[in-house]
């Protein structure tokens, strides 16, 4: 068969021996019809339902993760208050109001059966900016698509707008504020790497009203915060498929590190999210902290990886949480903090993990405390 013209990008990711053989076991090529990137997309994402540990079968799914429909960029010179792309026709309601966040999809999410770790969230493999901003970016214009963009130093991105769709887009030291008219946002493939400047925990994204899906945090002194519902009229949260690795500050002092904290949360939802509070001799608090004497709502949480912390789970809010993994001996406390009579479900195991993220259970843990501070 004819190498399709693809194979060079599998080669870059495992070796060319192992692309090779995994090529030959796909449909036949023609020189004029050669596979195409989708057709080796499907191919990766079927093997990797099946051994969703393999992480050459990870790489290749990333790699060849089929693009949204290209939009048109302006040049770095373009203004900070209007947004880089604008592909998606223009909301009329006001940015102050909560709307639900946009809908919007980019990629395939990973494969059924695999947690998410440093290789299958954030900016895909191979991925290049379109363009390179060394200041912050406000976006002010309702439905705007913002994509495709490397934020250097400290840079962020403040979002005064509702329906605004971050994709594909990394920032090496800024954090993406919803300010207090808490519009709608969505996160979609965005890696947050470690600032230059590595002290307090102040949250990399906030307030509320958005969803975040796929996104890699590495290094950051403070994850995602979910807040906003009483001050701001935040709406709901939801965070899925994404990895979190929250790391103590440089000067260590009177950090409070989350992987996700609640502080006037709205409705918080979980799916596929694995959490890693790397403390380093600085306590921080807890991967995942929403506590009930902060203000906070409900959870509904189905698949939520956690290591770290003094406890490594802690809510003290209503709600369901199944499929709670909890990496064996990583807390310095206990394994919970939690509220248990107020859960209306609770299914939680002590787990190992491997290179890939990849749980196994060592026992069950009941939900067999009552406190959720």
């Amino acid at each position: 068969m004819t190498r399709p013209r693809w194979a060079a990008v599998l080669s870059m990711v495992a070796g060319f021996a192992v692309a090779v053989v995994f090529l030959s076991s796909l449909p036949a090529a023609t020189a004029a019809e050669p596979l195409s990137r989708d057709q080796i997309w499907a191919a990766c994402a079927d093997r990797l339902a099946a051994r969703p540990s393999d992480a050459w079968l990870q790489g290749c799914v990333a790699a060849m993760a089929p693009d949204p429909t290209p939009s048109a960029t302006p040049s770095p010179s373009t203004v900070p208050t209007t947004p880089p792309v604008s592909t998606t026709p223009a909301s009329t309601t006001p940015a102050g109001t909560s709307t639900p966040p946009p809908t919007t999809t980019s990629s395939p999410t990973p494969p059924a059966g695999a947690w998410p770790n440093p290789t299958n969230t954030g900016v895909p493999a191979f991925w290049q900016p379109v363009t390179t901003r060394s200041t912050s970016l406000t976006v002010t214009q309702a439905g705007a698509v913002v994509q495709d963009i490397l934020f250097t130093g400290s840079a962020g991105l403040n979002i005064r707008a509702n329906n605004v769709v971050v994709r594909r887009v990394l920032f090496q030291g800024g954090k993406v504020d919803g300010g207090s008219g808490c519009p709608s946002f969505r996160l979609e493939q965005v890696t947050f790497n470690r600032p230059a400047n590595a002290d307090g925990d102040f949250p990399t994204v906030q307030h509320g009203n958005y969803v975040a899906d796929r996104v890699k945090m590495d290094g950051v002194t403070e994850g995602l915060r979910v807040g906003g519902r009483s001050a701001f009229a935040c709406g709901p949260v939801t965070i899925s498929n994404s990895w979190v690795r929250v790391q103590s500050e440089t000067n260590c002092s009177d950090w409070h590190g989350d992987g996700i904290q609640g502080y006037d949360g709205p409705a918080l939802t979980i799916r596929n999210v694995a959490l890693w509070l790397d403390e380093q001799g600085c306590g921080g608090t807890a991967p995942f902290f929403y506590p009930r004497n902060q203000g906070n709502t409900s959870v509904d949480i189905d698949r939520l990886l956690v290591r770290g912390g003094g406890y490594a789970f802690r809510n003290g809010m209503s709600g369901q949480v199944t499929n709670l993994k909890i990496t064996n001996g990583s807390w310095s406390y206990g394994p919970i903090d939690v509220r248990c009579s107020v859960l209306t479900a609770w299914q939680a195991d002590i787990v190992t993990i491997d290179g890939n993220w990849q749980p196994t259970t060592v026992r069950a843990q009941p939900c067999n405390t009552e406190a959720g501070f």
